[in-house]
């Protein structure tokens, strides 16, 4: 098999960016280019020259609505969405069929092909203790959903008998499933087109990233690869939020520090 260079990479996923826009487009399905994909974009009007991956994020009524048209995605594009046979993450991967992405995640070992992520947006509640107790309910769900994927192995090797019980029991109780559909019916809670603030309560930084619903409506279009693709207008805020405020001064444009890479993968394409 042969071996997928970053730039093919690139080039795999931007294909898959622009098939998904596609449909988004003719079902009028709102999202917006999130993350790394967004200072990319406000950056360098593309990839970030190491990033490996394309971040999105879609509201929740949006994302579930794409759920249902999967079909009319080319044949080699399949959506990996969480479920009770394999619950990896908490959100949907669009990847191609024709590639192999072997991915070292801690002990386990996760094969799938050349992907980009979508994340759902959830509204938030307001301000005091109804929205401290809702972080703390996610956050706990969060964690042990990521303990499960291990097996509770720290847990387990734990010095104390107390931990090491839970280590053994906690499988049991504490599937990856069964702690995505509580995370998700969580999440879900607050409705997001009556919430006046939103944004990621499921595998992102709730803090970080809740913010006035305003900041997304209406969205602009920002050049990512020479292709246009809708983005938050109050992005450089979010940006600033998220990665520092020296990301939208223009010194940073091309000429961003650059962070070794966070993913320990192989990648070919399919014989």
């Amino acid at each position: 098999m042969r071996d997928i260079s970053l730039q093919e990479m690139q080039k795999i996923e931007l294909d898959l960016l622009l098939e998904f826009d596609k449909l988004c487009k003719a079902k009028q399905l709102r999202y917006y280019i999130d993350g790394g994909t967004l200072l990319g974009a406000m950056c360098y009007e593309g990839f970030i020259p190491w990033d490996d991956d394309i971040d999105l994020k879609m509201p929740r009524p949006d994302y579930e609505r794409f759920l249902k048209l999967t079909e009319e995605l080319p044949a080699h594009i399949a959506v990996e969405a969480p479920s009770r046979k394999a619950c990896p993450h908490l959100f949907l991967k669009l990847v191609d069929t024709r590639t192999v992405l072997v991915e070292h995640a801690g002990s386990r070992v996760n094969h799938t092909g050349v992907y980009i992520d979508i994340l759902p947006m959830d509204g938030h509640p307001e301000d005091g203790p109804e929205y401290d107790r809702h972080l703390k309910i996610l956050d706990r769900y969060n964690d042990l959903f990521h303990a499960s994927l291990d097996g509770f192995s720290v847990k387990k090797k734990s010095s104390s008998r107390a931990q090491r019980l839970k280590g053994f029991f906690y499988p049991f109780l504490y599937t990856p499933w069964r702690l995505y559909k509580k995370l998700t019916k969580t999440a879900k809670k607050y409705d997001y087109d009556s919430c006046s603030r939103v944004g990621l309560l499921i595998e992102g930084d709730p803090i970080r990233e809740r913010f006035e619903k305003s900041w997304l409506e209406p969205p602009i279009e920002l050049e990512f690869e020479g292709h246009l693709f809708p983005a938050p207008p109050e992005y450089r805020r979010h940006m600033e939020i998220f990665y520092g405020a020296h990301v939208t001064k223009p010194e940073s444009y091309h000429n961003l520090p650059q962070y070794p890479g966070t993913h320990d993968y192989e990648v070919f394409w399919r014989e």
